[in-house]
């Protein structure tokens, strides 16, 4: 027997960051990445789109992101969603 590809991958790491599928980046990461614009140095435009996001399991969920603003500025951001539901903006970056 032919073990799959796949099954020799390694396991994903613990607290290792792991990719947000597209189809759910709006659903799961929309209200972490309004925070986080909402708390960027002023002035900025508004939220316009999430590019990519990755997460990371920890006392809650970290989001890691990269968004577009209206003007077309984009930003880095990290927002802890804690296991309150309380969020805060970790790191920001213009890119």
């Amino acid at each position: 027997m032919i073990t799959p590809v796949a099954a020799l991958a390694a396991p994903p790491v613990v607290g290792g960051w792991s990719e947000v599928p597209g189809a759910q980046l709006q659903a799961e990461v929309g209200a972490a990445a309004r925070f986080g614009v909402a708390h960027l140095p002023k002035p900025h435009g508004a939220l316009v789109r999430i590019v990519g996001a990755e997460r990371q399991v920890v006392a809650g969920m970290n989001y890691r992101m990269l968004v577009v603003l209206k003007g077309g500025a984009k930003w880095r951001m990290q927002v802890w969603k804690k296991l309150d539901g309380t969020m805060e903006l970790t790191r920001f970056k213009r890119d």
